[in-house]
C-alpha cells in the first residue's frame, strides 16, 4: 500500500477494487501493483475493513496512459502524468497517421532490403513503430513483413543476405523497444532451444510480454536445455517462454522441451512457440495473441500470489 493512501469510510459505493481496475482499463493487476510501487499512481483509499479501493475518476486517466503506452512511450514519462499532457501525446499520432495502411509499410521496407539500404530500412522501420504504436506495429508491420521477406527468399526474388540483413535491423529495433520498458514482475526468461538460430519470432514475444509487464530475462538463440533451466531457478522466474520454428525435428525438440520443464518446479509455467505439438506440461502458443494472453494469466497468478 502506498504510504500516502487514504482513509475513507467503508461503503459499498466508495470506489472500486483493483481487479475491477484492471478490467476497466485492461491493464494486469500486477502492473498497476508495480506502478503504484514505483510512481505513487494509481494510489487507493484505504477503507476501515482494511479494504483498498481506488477512485473511479483513475479509469479514465489509466486508458489515457495505456493509449500512450502503445504509441511507443515509456511507462516513466506517462504513468504520473497529467490529463492533459495524457491526451495530447495521444493526440499527436492520429490512428491514420499520413494515411498510409499497413501494408504500405510492408512495402517500404521491402524496397529497403532489397537494396540493402541500412538507413533506409531503420528508418522505415522507426517510422512505422512511431505511426502504429508497439500491437499494431507487431501484428501489421513487423509479422507481415518477416512474412515476405521468408516468401521472397523461398521464391528466389531475395537472398539469403537480404534476410539476414532484414532480420538484422528488425531484431535491433525489437531489442531496443524492449529494453525502454521498465522490469515489471513476474521474470519471464526468453529462450530458443539447442541449433535453434532463428530468435526473431523469440524477440517480438519478448517485446509482447514487456509491454505486457512481464519482466524479460531475454537469452536468445541456440540455449542448452539445463541453461534455460538454470536462469530460470537463478531469477527465480514465474515462466519460461522457449521458441522455435517450424523447420524443427520434434523428435529431437520435444525432449530439449521436457528438459527444461523436469528442471523446473510446477508453479513456474513454460511454454513454447513455433511447434506443433509440446511435451505435458508445456503450453503450446500458436501465434502472438496466444503469447499476449498466457502473459496475462502469468501476471494474474503472480498477482493473487502476492495480494
Amino acid at each position: 500500500m502506498s504510504a500516502n493512501a487514504t482513509t475513507v469510510e467503508d461503503d459499498a459505493t466508495e470506489g472500486m477494487s483493483i481487479g475491477a481496475l484492471s478490467r476497466a482499463t485492461g491493464i494486469p493487476v500486477a502492473t498497476l501493483r508495480s506502478w503504484e510501487r514505483r510512481y505513487g499512481f494509481p494510489e487507493p483509499m484505504r477503507r476501515e475493513s482494511g479494504h483498498r479501493r481506488y477512485a473511479l475518476g483513475d479509469v479514465d486517466r489509466l486508458r489515457l496512459v495505456k493509449q500512450a503506452l502503445e504509441l511507443g512511450n515509456r511507462p516513466s514519462d506517462v504513468v504520473n502524468a497529467a490529463v492533459a499532457t495524457l491526451e495530447h501525446l495521444v493526440e499527436l499520432v492520429p490512428p491514420d497517421t499520413d494515411g498510409a495502411p499497413p501494408n504500405a509499410y510492408v512495402g517500404r521496407l521491402m524496397a529497403a532490403t532489397r537494396e540493402l539500404d541500412e538507413r533506409g530500412l531503420g528508418h522505415a522501420l522507426q517510422q512505422a513503430l512511431d505511426d502504429l504504436g508497439i500491437r499494431r506495429f507487431i501484428y501489421e508491420c513487423a509479422a507481415p513483413f518477416l512474412r515476405a521477406v521468408g516468401e521472397a527468399w523461398a521464391g528466389g526474388r531475395l537472398a539469403v543476405m537480404h534476410e539476414h540483413f532484414a532480420s538484422a535491423r528488425l531484431r535491433q529495433l525489437l531489442a531496443q523497444r524492449r529494453r525502454a520498458y521498465e522490469a515489471g514482475a513476474p521474470p519471464v526468461v526468453c529462450a530458443a532451444l539447442p541449433g535453434e538460430q532463428h530468435d526473431l519470432g523469440l524477440h517480438i514475444s519478448a517485446l509482447l510480454l514487456a509491454f505486457g509487464g512481464a519482466q524479460v530475462i531475454f537469452l536468445g538463440a541456440d540455449t542448452p536445455a539445463d541453461e534455460i533451466g538454470a536462469a530460470a531457478l537463478q531469477c527465480h522466474a514465474g515462466g519460461v517462454l522457449v521458441g522455435s520454428s517450424r523447420s524443427a525435428v520434434p523428435s529431437v525438440a520435444i525432449p530439449q522441451l521436457d528438459a527444461v520443464r523436469r528442471l523446473l518446479p510446477p508453479e513456474v509455467r513454460v511454454a513454447v512457440g513455433g511447434l506443433a505439438e509440446a511435451p505435458p506440461g508445456v503450453t503450446l502458443l500458436a501465434d502472438f495473441q496466444a503469447v499476449e494472453r498466457w502473459c496475462e494469466e502469468l501476471l494474474r497468478v503472480s498477482a493473487a500470489g502476492v495480494a
